[in-house]
């Protein structure tokens, strides 16, 4: 699986070559990210160069299409925000206490950072502690929605991969509804692209 990293992010693309095309073309499917279409004759190291070249569209595209699974990213310490999880919005109740913590109790979300933290370092550390929730829940979650094997991957820019015994899906989706996560389970089995 061909990979590209930008700033510690993974982009997954796919790569398809063909006799018949003479120019390399990005694609960014809804379902699968990057599909790559390029001439059979053409060096992998131009394709990849290519490729680095376009990676922050890639990534800007990727992201914009799917500007719900990363508002988690821009969670900040202002009042009134909430976190989705199984495609409900929780209440995030933002307290001073003595140390760094993020927990999840009677429907809502808890964090709790030292009254004398710089803002930006307390910001920084909400959006860390609520993405390691999330991805913690992903793990435990996604194999309960499907008789299939199902487990979690890192963000890389596509919603999941259909492998030979299981299914891969990102663990952004957990932020979604139940349904709309089997629906994509679905799309992955079936293969489909959107």
């Amino acid at each position: 699986m061909p990979e590209l990293t930008i700033e510690d992010r993974k982009i997954h693309y796919d790569l398809h070559t063909k006799p018949t095309i003479y120019y390399v073309k990005i694609y960014m499917d809804e379902l699968n990210g990057a599909q790559v279409t390029a001439p059979e004759k053409r060096k992998p190291e131009l394709i990849e160069a290519f490729l680095q070249k376009k990676a922050a569209w890639m990534r800007e595209t990727w992201e914009s299409h799917h500007t719900e699974l990363y508002y988690v990213d821009r969670l900040s310490l202002e009042k009134g925000q909430k976190i989705n999880y199984l495609g409900r919005a929780y209440q995030l109740i933002l307290e001073e206490g003595n140390e760094f913590n993020f927990s999840f109790s009677k429907g809502k979300f808890l964090f709790t950072y030292p009254e004398d933290e710089k803002e930006n370092q307390a910001n920084e550390q909400l959006i860390t502690l609520a993405k390691e929730w999330l991805r913690e829940k992903s793990e435990k979650k996604f194999s309960d929605l499907h008789s299939r094997t199902i487990s979690s991957e890192e963000d890389a820019a596509r919603l999941g991969e259909k492998g030979e015994d299981e299914i891969v899906l990102n663990w952004r989706l957990i932020q979604q509804p139940k349904e709309s996560i089997q629906d994509k389970i679905q799309k992955l089995i079936e293969e489909e692209t959107c």
